[in-house]
């Protein structure tokens, strides 16, 4: 009787131990942000919507840029993402130019990284960092033929109520 008891004890104090991570997920980013910053060179806002598919196995986002000068840059895109136990992010990314990019990419903690495009058009890279539960930064680079990166747009989020 008190081997088993000895042993229930060992178990009870193992189980916690034994709890696993929570499984790697874009939930963090959720929500509707607002943002402001720069693209191209020049002040932009924009706007993300991130929203879990009813399923839950996927991560759909729309986004919107707007470049006000003249010429203004109004630019659109939607893309789904799905992530793996690992972290690893899979997705496409559509623009209203009708033009649809393979995302690859990593989730871990609050930074959210992607690569995307092909080397026959175009690679860039896009990263979000939540600097709080209610801000986040976005910044998009295109890779240049030298090899380096080429920053188009940063800008601050704040996600809305």
């Amino acid at each position: 009787m008190m081997a088993q008891w000895g042993i229930a004890a060992l178990l009870a104090i193992a189980a916690p131990a034994a709890a696993e991570d929570p499984a790697p997920s874009l939930s963090a980013w959720l929500g509707t942000w607002t943002g402001e910053g720069t693209a191209f060179g020049k002040a932009a806002t924009a706007t993300l919507v991130i929203v879990a598919a009813p399923d839950g196995s996927a991560t759909a986002l729309a986004y919107r840029l707007a470049v006000p000068e003249t010429p203004p840059i109004d630019y659109a895109a939607e893309a789904i993402y799905s992530v793996d136990g690992k972290g690893r992010v899979r997705g496409s990314w559509t623009d209203n130019s009708g033009r649809t990019r393979p995302i690859g990419g990593r989730v871990t903690g609050s930074e959210w990284h992607n690569l995307w495009g092909s080397a026959d058009v175009e690679i860039g890279r896009s990263t979000y960092v939540l600097e709080a539960p209610d801000r986040m930064t976005a910044t998009d680079s295109v890779l240049k033929d030298n090899g380096s990166w080429r920053v188009c747009a940063a800008l601050r989020f704040q996600r809305k109520p």
